[in-house]
């Protein structure tokens, strides 16, 4: 089962969704990506209200592909950081 199906959106999910094409961020998909990455929430934020905005499974799970390689190329984790400064 793919993780992207295991929130189902409901009536008024979809409604948003579909009324504010592109401006509608999964919380679900929020949280998965904030624990992996110590960045503001409101970068994560951008980053799938740009990719992921979709009700479509497929779309999500490239634009969460997308996310996490940008953030994994653009941000050092916490615990690379001495790793970072040897390099």
């Amino acid at each position: 089962m793919n993780e992207v199906n295991q929130s189902v959106l409901d009536d008024i999910d979809q409604k948003a969704a579909e009324a504010f094409l592109g401006l509608v961020v999964r919380k679900d998909l929020l949280r998965r990506v904030r624990s992996a990455y110590s960045v503001p929430m409101f970068v994560i934020e951008f980053l799938l209200g740009k990719y992921c905005a979709s009700t479509d499974p497929q779309v999500i799970e490239e634009g969460l592909d997308f996310v996490h390689e940008t953030l994994r190329r653009k941000y050092v984790r916490p615990d690379e950081r001495s790793w970072s400064k040897r390099v």
